[in-house]
């Protein structure tokens, strides 16, 4: 009977399994540092391109608040030309309002009234007189509440002013408004016309 000697078939089968198996390893491990090469260099490049998204958005308010100042400047700007041209109008009003007040209350004073004060303090004016009758006063109220120059006119006080050596009985007053001296400038008269008779 013939006797064959299969150690060495197996030992080298064995080699070869363990030979395999060494590669099939190397081959999962260069496999996972590939994979984990590629993984890395992915989440970096997206760390990248958030960082400079970030930076361009910086960028972007740095410009947005640049031009929120200059608006800013711009309007702080508006408000104080705004202010000097309102206490400039109010100058002008000053100067020429009290002119045309009295030039006003001359043209409105009925014929049978007499002014023998007129105080003016802050825009509140008190007139103080003689008239023949109630019914001028009522008159020269009517025509202050008209005018464009006085408001909230109001009779403080009337009574009966007897002047010796006469018959004749006045009626003293005092009517008390306010001055609006930012009234509108009166129309300027058509050529050829004249202005209208100062009652006095």
């Amino acid at each position: 009977m013939v006797r064959i000697n299969l150690l060495p078939v197996r030992v080298s089968k064995k080699k070869e399994a363990g030979t395999q198996q060494l590669v099939l390893f190397l081959l999962l491990l260069l496999a996972g540092l590939v994979g984990n090469y590629l993984w890395s260099k992915t989440r970096a490049d997206d760390l990248k391109a958030r960082q400079a998204k970030l930076a361009h958005t910086r960028e972007e308010i740095a410009a947005l608040e640049r031009v929120i100042g200059e608006v800013r400047d711009i309007k702080e700007q508006k408000q104080e030309l705004q202010q000097k041209l309102d206490v400039l109008s109010r100058l002008k009003s000053g100067r020429s309002g009290p002119v045309h007040m009295l030039d006003e209350l001359a043209t409105i004073t009925p014929r049978q009234l007499w002014l023998s004060r007129l105080d003016e303090k802050g825009g509140a004016v008190t007139f103080g007189g003689q008239a023949a009758s109630i019914d001028d006063v009522s008159a020269f109220m009517t025509a202050l509440k008209t005018s464009k120059y006085f408001s909230r006119v109001e009779l403080r006080r009337t009574g009966a002013l007897e002047q010796q050596g006469s018959s004749i009985q006045l009626v003293e007053f005092e009517i008390t408004a306010t001055a609006a001296y930012a009234a509108p400038e009166p129309a300027a008269a058509a050529p050829g016309t004249t202005p209208p008779p100062v009652k006095g």
